[in-house]
């Protein structure tokens, strides 16, 4: 019998790996799979039952991202394969592709809750009232109304910020003004998943706080909006920030301007 009737052809180990043989002629180019045997007449490759776990490690590597040029510092000039240290490469780069799978499931199921609440309060255009949990701030200040602010200007100074501990993408982001007897603070800010001892930051109150939604910004209109909720309090603070429904608008998003007296 001859040695190529105990091996797979390439077409049968493609058939068995599901990997395609155009990819298994590139893993022979590349030098991460060298045929078992090689026919010197016909050129036909074959391929022995064991290799089948070096293309499924070849497989997996794909799976995870892994370039499998990357596969050849593992591979040594007499062609012994570092199993260990690639499946300790290959475990760290699953963890991390797993950590970004679950903070991405978290920002869905975050996501949806937020719809959740806002469409709770859409069907009319009343003022409502909710509760809203102590929250804090990284502010930038500015000096004139809104309406005059350079809204980039105002962002660009957040793009700074180191997000990879507070993953902002999931907290608030928006404008306030704080209004008391002596004037109006107005502020862009962007919610920090716990307080900081660094400058510009701020401890918003938690309380019952009362709420409308809309298209435009509202917020240099806060003191009229809320006068009769305010109930004559001089000093309050107004935020005004996105958030998102079930049928999200890309080019007028829904804001949410709340207010809370402060004593």
């Amino acid at each position: 019998m001859s040695r190529k009737n105990k091996l797979f052809s390439i077409g049968e180990m493609s058939k068995f790996t599901g990997a395609s043989i155009k990819s298994l002629r590139y893993y022979e180019e590349i030098k991460i799979l060298k045929p078992a045997f090689i026919d010197e007449f016909s050129g036909y490759r074959y391929y022995s039952f064991n290799q089948i776990y070096l293309i499924d490690l070849v497989m997996f590597c794909i799976e995870l991202d892994i370039p499998l040029k990357k596969l050849t510092e593992y591979i040594d000039k007499t062609e012994t394969l570092d199993y260990s240290a690639l499946l300790a490469y290959g475990k760290g780069i699953a963890e991390k592709k797993l950590r970004t799978i679950q903070d991405g499931l978290k920002f869905i199921e975050d996501t949806q809750l937020k719809i959740d609440l806002a469409e709770k309060y859409q069907k009319g255009q009343e003022i409502y009232s909710r509760e809203i949990p102590e929250k804090y701030f990284y502010v930038i200040p500015y000096n004139q109304s809104l309406d005059n602010a350079d809204a980039f200007e105002l962002a660009k100074p957040f793009m700074d910020l180191d997000d990879s501990e507070d993953g902002f993408y999931d907290f608030e982001y928006g404008y306030m003004c704080e209004y008391s007897p002596s004037g109006v603070q107005r502020y862009a800010f962007m919610e920090l998943s716990k307080p900081k001892t660094e400058d510009n930051i701020k401890v918003i109150p938690g309380g019952l706080y009362f709420c409308k939604q809309w298209e435009e910004s509202q917020i240099e209109q806060s003191p009229h909006i809320f006068r009769r909720q305010l109930k004559g309090n001089k000093s309050f603070v107004a935020i005004e920030t996105e958030i998102f429904i079930g049928k999200y608008k890309i080019n007028k998003p829904i804001n949410e301007l709340r207010v809370i007296g402060i004593d």
